[in-house]
Parts: C-alpha cells; structure tokens; sequence
C-alpha cells in the first residue's frame, strides 16, 4: 500500500514536469531502465500490486510493484547505455516500447532491434564472463566507453546483423575484450571471433581497444572492416587478427597485431591502406602478416612488420599489390621449407599477379635460408619510391620436382615474369652464399627514353656454391647482382653494382643485353657485364671492372654505336672486351678496354676506327697517352690496375684515317674532367714516348696483341 500511494504521489508531484519531457522512465529493480514515450502513454493503473501502463495502439506492459524501484522523466534519446558488472548490468533503455527488447542472461546482453533510426549503444563497465549480443534490422552505433568483456564460451561481442555498425572508441577510454578458447553450441549462427559482426564494421574514436582472441580470429566482420581511427590492439589471436570476408581499409589510427595465423586477411576482398599505423608480429609456419585475394593498395600511412616463421609471406595478395606512399619495413627471418620436392620462401612481399610500386619508402630485411624480398608471379613494375632490401640468408640444394638435385638462395628482388624499373630510388643487397639481388624469368627494363631513370644499388658479397657434380662438369650457384633470362634493357638511370666473390657477374643477360643510356659503376668478380647472345652498347657512361674474369662479355656479338665505354679485365686470358671470336661492330662512342688480352674489333663491321696496343707490363696508376702530330691530346687514361702483360683497346671518333699518332705513358695530368681515369679537356705534361703507329687500317695493332675476339676485316 505505501508503495502505491508512493506511486501516486509521484505522479501528482510531477504533473507539471511531464508536460515539459519527452518520456517517463520506469527504473526496475534488477537494474533495467526502460523509457516510454508520453505521447503514447494514456494511463497508469494500479492493481492488485501491478501497475499498468496503457499506450497508443500497444499490448499494457506490467510491472509487479516489486519491480519498480522508482519514476522518472526526460528528453527522448537514441542512446542506449549498458553498464557491465559482476554484481549485476545496469541498463537504460529509451527504446524499450519502440522496437528495442533488451534482456540479461547470466552476464549475456542479448538485444533486438527492429526500430529504424540508428541506434547508439554505449558499453561500460567490466563483467568477467559476460557477452554483448545483438540483432538489429538497421544500421546502429557502437561505443565503447571503458568496457572490458570476458566471456568463457563465446565472444565478448556478437553482433548478429548484417548492417553496417560504427564503433566509437570514446578517447582516453581502454577498452578490453577476451573469447574463451571454447564456444558453446550457437547453432545456425556463426561466431568467428572474439569481437564478431555479420556486418559492416566502422572503427572511429580515439580510445584504446584491446582484443584477445582465443577461439579462432581476434576481430572479424563477414562484410568490411573500416578503421579511421583509435588505437586497436589484437594481443593474441588462435587464427586471423583481423578478417574481413569484403575489404579492409585502413584511413588513420594505429593497428597492432600479434596472432597465430595471419594479421590482417582480407579473404577474397582487397585491402587498402590510406593512412594509420599497422604494426604485426607473425610468429607462426606458413602464415601472412597482411593477407587477400584481391588488390592489396597502399597510398599512405605506415605499415611494420616482423615475421619469423618458415615460409610465412610479410604482405601476400593472390591479385595485384600496389604500393602508391607511405612506409613499410618488414623484418623476416624464417627459412625455406621444402614441400613436395617445392621450395616455399620467408618473403616480405609476395604477389600472385603483377607489383606496381610508385612511390612510398620500402625497407625490407630477410636474414633466414634463402629469403626472399619480394617476389611476383607475375611483373614487377617501380616507376616512383624508394626500395630497399637486404638478404643474408645462405642457399642450399634441394631434390626437385624431376628428382633432380637443384639449389635456392637468397635473393632480394625477383619475379617470375619481367621487370620494369622506370624511376625511384632501388638498394639491394645481398650477403648470403650464392644471393641474388634483382632476378627475373622475363626482360628486365630500366629507365625510359629521354628520362632521368632510376638510382639503382646492387651488391652481393656471398661466395658461390657447389650444387652437383665435379670438375668441368660442376654445377655451381652463383651470385647475381642483376640477372635476367630474357632481354636485358637500359635506357637511363644511375647504377653502382658490387660483387666481390667468386662467380658474382653485375649485370647478365640470358639473351640480348642493349644499354641506351645511363650512368654504371660496376665492380665485379666475375663479368661486369654478361650476354647469352649479344652487347648492344648506344649509349651512356659505362664504367666495368672485373678483378677475375671479363670487362665485359658476349658469348654472342658486341655492338657499340655510342656512349663513353670502359672495361677492365684482369690478367690473360681475360679481356677488357670479350665477344668470343664473334662479330665485333663499333661505329660510334668512345671504347677504353684493358685486360690481359681482347677482342679485335671487325673491320668489316666498323665505321670508326680503333688502336690495340700491346705492352709486356702495366703499372696502376700509370697514365697513357695518345696524341696526334700536332700535339693534341686523342686519349689519356690512367690504368685501374697493375698487368703482367696488357692488351688495351681504344675506340673514339677522334681516331682519323692515314694519321699519325705517338704513344706516351707516364707524364703527368691537371685540369679537365676525369671518368674512372678517362680525362678529356686535360692538360698532359708527356711522360716516356714508346711508340707511333698509323691508322692505315679501321683497326690498328701495335704488338702481339689480339685474343679471342671478332677477327679484323672478318
């Protein structure tokens, strides 16, 4: 009786504040607020210790008088707050008659929603076993405003609904949610993570979210996941960080993953990257730190990366991959696993289809067996960025698919198709045995016509390696700075090459290698430069040093219309210019080559005329000199490096038909411009003359020079 006179005088005293509010709140005993609207609202009745509330068109809710707790009034809202707790859920609920039913199970919110405005649900409070489940027809609001869920046999957040949601992390809240490693039976529904939706999912706010997911993946949505920001952070995941069965986008904020399987994996959508931090560690065998059957895109933020275990892929898309800004470093060191006699790599980036890296900054460090940098199945296209990576994991052998014994290495940049590499800034190296720095089954382009190119730095420092066999008939891997088993072209750009052990070639061509233009600094051990079929030389300055085979060599024919073009083999029987007795063409450009011997250029082939001159010892740093009668300066050079005997070719338009020239060696050289010791525009004070000749002939041979190169007037 005093709880209805209560009632009522409540509802006397307040009489004139209902006329100035929206809704009146029934406050229940177990915690629940539920709001009915006064404009829908008739009567109260009191019977028999209920209360009756009749509203517009709607069946009478009633409440027992135990089940109130007290009345209030206020402004209508879309908002909906749950405030979790071990002691008991406290919830307000203003929607309670116009389409939201709320209920509590031991800690579960379950709710349904079939209203259709777009609901705000704010989460607080910490619940040990707990859940938030929701059903809901249109899109809603989700805010997480300092709540930490556990729940011991299901997610922490089960949003069956496939609308899109938009989940708010309230800024400076920390925001916690763990699954149990088990799921009671849900049946037809599914559940695939700790924080799961069947739809959209919107990240916004600044708060902190931190995600355990036990179960299977840490945050999962069956449409699209969208972060434009907060700070969310899957501390452990049994299988994916984030998966998203549409797309995931990144626009801001900070992601960061650790899990057992991949990071982030986009299942048969695309991934894009706009903006935000990304941050994943992948510990696991065979798994990928970003991941999707679609186009992975990156036009900004940052992504890092580390990945340890054998095999696992750093970014792996099974369609294009392309990197437009912003920054990515990736650190793997797992090893090469041999599945089914194939080879399977640790690899920063692995694509399906073609790579297109237009601008952004690359950093990419593999130290496992064999690691790879990236790597296509398809083209490799750089017209913008800068791209570096190091290997220095060592190769090994393996029985292949044809049982037949075969080796893998490092290598830092390889595709299974072409390479086009057209501007940006490109450092590769290599340290491990038999590494490789760029590497393709196709052509491989740099630069472009009329264009300044790229900068390219490759170095290997790996020695080779034994593969099978003995003797003449011994299969050795090989270090490559640049390699190709198509055509090789070059039309512009910069390049500094090293390989400093045993086997290592710069730059090698399975085919035709054809350089157009450019600036290279090529120090190998082996051929600076290497052609299958043939050397097309047009142009640029073309700098090669070999300190134990060829300058530069053709098994083919060499041709050289243009460019400035030094070679320096070391001692016989190696060549500044090599070409195996094949028809030598020069008919423009300046050509310096020393080595113990050389090919002799074709007269039959030659347009311009060329000198071999031969001397029984060379000294390094001693300069040569040529001249003609009247004093002027045709070539000065002074020599890389010491010879027992030496065999120098010199090429130049300069060279005039029926004119006499002095040889000097020694003097001294002041002024002027100097290419790897080629002076023009110099002053030349003479050192020792040693001989004259005449260029009666289009070539010219002074001692017993000439090797196995292009026969003269042949």
């Amino acid at each position: 009786m005093k709880r209805i006179i209560l009632l009522s005088g409540i509802c006397a005293l307040c009489i004139q504040s209902i006329l100035a509010q929206e809704k009146m709140f029934v406050h229940r005993s177990d915690k629940i607020t539920q709001g009915v609207l006064l404009s829908v609202l008739d009567s109260m009745t009191f019977v028999n210790e209920a209360v009756l509330l009749h509203l517009h068109d709607q069946d009478a809710p009633t409440y027992s008088m135990t089940e109130i707790d007290s009345l209030s009034f206020g402004d209508n809202s879309l908002q909906i707050k749950i405030l979790y707790s071990d002691t008991g859920i406290e919830i307000v609920n203003p929607l309670a008659f116009e389409g939201v039913s709320i209920s509590v199970d031991d800690g579960n919110v379950i709710i349904t929603s079939t209203i259709s405005e777009e609901v705000e649900y704010i989460l607080t409070g910490t619940i040990s076993n707990g859940m938030f489940k929701i059903y809901s027809d249109k899109k809603f609001i989700l805010t997480l405003n300092g709540v930490n869920i556990t729940n011991a046999d299901g997610p922490a957040i089960n949003i069956q609904s496939g609308k899109k949601v938009t989940v708010n992390l309230t800024e400076g809240t920390i925001n916690t949610l763990t699954d149990g490693k088990k799921y009671a039976d849900s049946g037809s529904e599914d559940m695939k993570g700790c924080f799961f939706s069947e739809g959209q999912l919107i990240f916004n706010g600044e708060g902190a979210l931190y995600v355990q997911g036990n179960k299977k993946h840490g945050i999962c949505s069956d449409d699209y996941l969208l972060v434009n920001s907060g700070n969310i952070t899957i501390t452990g995941a049994a299988s994916d960080g984030i998966h998203a069965n549409d797309y995931i986008r990144i626009d801001g904020g900070s992601v960061t993953v650790t899990s057992d399987s991949d990071g982030l994996d986009g299942d048969e959508g695309y991934i894009e990257i706009n903006g935000g931090k990304v941050q994943i560690t992948s510990t696991s065998d065979d798994v990928k730190g970003i991941k999707c059957d679609g186009t992975f895109t990156m036009n900004g933020g940052e992504i890092h990366m580390s990945v340890s275990g054998n095999q696992s892929k750093g970014i792996k898309t099974k369609n294009d991959l392309r990197i437009n800004d912003g920054t990515i470093h990736i650190q793997t060191t797992g090893s090469v696993a041999v599945v089914d006699n194939d080879p399977s790599y640790c690899t920063g980036i692995k694509c399906d289809q073609t790579v297109y890296i237009a601008g952004g900054n690359i950093i990419i460090t593999s130290t496992g067996t064999a690691g790879k940098g990236i790597s296509t199945d398809g083209d490799l296209v750089i017209s913008g960025g800068d791209v570096q990576i190091t290997t220095s994991g060592n190769g090994g052998t393996y029985t292949n698919t044809n049982s037949i014994l075969d080796s893998y290495s490092a290598t830092c940049m390889k595709s299974n198709g072409n390479i086009h590499i057209t501007n940006g800034t490109v450092t590769m190296k290599s340290t491990g045995s038999a590494g490789k720095g760029i590497s393709a089954d196709g052509e491989i382009v740099f630069g472009a016509v009329n264009a300044e190119g790229p900068v390219v730095d490759a170095t290997t420092t790996g020695a080779k390696f034994l593969v099978s066999g003995h003797g003449e008939n011994a299969d050795y891997a090989n270090p490559k700075a640049i390699k190709c088993i198509g055509d090789l072209t070059s039309h512009s750009g910069t390049f500094t090459i090293r390989c400093t052990q045993d086997g290592g070639e710069g730059m090698e061509s399975k085919d035709v290698l054809t350089i157009n233009g450019g600036i290279y600094d090529i120090e190998t051990y082996d051929d600076a430069i290497n052609a299958a079929n043939q050397v097309v030389i047009n142009g640029g300055y073309i700098y090669c040093y070999s300190s134990g085979n060829d300058g530069i060599d053709s098994n083919g024919t060499l041709t050289v219309t243009g460019g400035i073009v030094i070679a320096s083999g070391t001692n016989s029987p190696e060549e500044g210019f090599d070409c195996d007795r094949n028809t030598f063409s020069i008919t423009g450009g300046v050509l310096i080559g020393t080595g113990g011997s050389s090919s002799t250029p074709t007269s039959s082939a030659c347009s311009q005329r060329s000198v071999l001159y031969s001397a029984s010892s060379a000294t390094s740093g001693n300069l040569i000199n040529i001249q003609d009668a009247n004093g002027t300066n045709v070539f000065t050079y002074k020599l890389p490096r010491s010879y027992q005997t030496m065999t120098l070719l010199f090429s130049s338009a300069d060279l005039k038909a029926n004119t006499n020239y002095t040889i000097y060696t020694g003097g001294s050289i002041s002024g002027g411009e100097d290419f790897h010791g080629y002076y023009t525009g110099a002053v030349y004070t003479p050192g020792t003359k040693t001989t004259t000749f005449t260029t009666s002939s289009m070539v010219t041979t002074i001692g017993s020079s000439g090797g196995g190169g292009g026969r003269p007037g042949h």
